[in-house]
């Protein structure tokens, strides 16, 4: 067995066994149970964060493999991603108090902090590595598919919600949905052309 692929699982196994020991805790005094409940959601929180980080170095560990080196990695992890609350939104991970502790605190999080605690590091350090000759030559495209392309994706998936699919909203509804399926997901974006060896 390959070192990495033993540390990560037995960095899984710890995870759960300590998500195991949490949901198990012994009685409390009514005056300590709210203090013990609050400090354990606080390393709760953790759980999940350590098992995406687990799972996320497996998938882009087995994508080198040469059978599986065509498999795109993030659809992956959002295919991953949807099984996953799928389960916990089931219930199947009430065993595992901890982790459906963890969910709920992630699930709750705010999505302006993911957007400007994340995004900023990711676009900065893949626009230090690009190539300016290439950026410059391809700037004409870019902002083609950029601007004029997302109109146009906007206004045809506004199109099908409206006309096609049974919801019943109007126009302006479908069209604020249809903008936002239709912009471009930039760190997906470099995420794939790098994967295509094209950045």
């Amino acid at each position: 067995m390959r070192p990495r692929l033993a540390i990560c699982l037995w960095v899984g196994l710890c995870i759960l066994q300590c998500a195991a020991e949490s949901s198990q805790g012994g009685e409390l005094s009514p005056g300590h149970e709210r203090s013990a409940k609050n400090e354990a959601k606080e390393y709760e929180t953790l759980y999940l964060l350590f098992a995406f980080v687990l799972v996320g170095a497996a998938v882009i560990h087995l994508t080198t493999l040469p059978q599986l080196h065509s498999v795109p990695v993030t659809v992956v992890f959002f295919v991953l991603g949807i099984a996953f609350a799928l389960v916990a939104e089931a219930g199947h991970f009430e065993f595992l108090e901890g982790i459906m502790n963890s969910y709920e605190y992630w699930a709750k999080i705010d999505p302006h902090l993911v957007l400007f605690v994340f995004l900023p590091p990711l676009l900065f350090s893949d626009a230090m590595a690009v190539d300016t000759h290439v950026a410059r030559r391809a700037a004409g495209q870019c902002l083609l598919l950029a601007v004029i392309g997302v109109v146009i994706g906007s206004f045809a998936t506004a199109a099908v919600f409206y006309y096609i699919l049974p919801y019943g909203w109007s126009f302006a509804m479908s069209l604020m949905i249809g903008s936002i399926l239709s912009a471009t997901d930039p760190v997906a974006v470099v995420s794939l052309l790098k994967d295509l060896g094209a950045s």
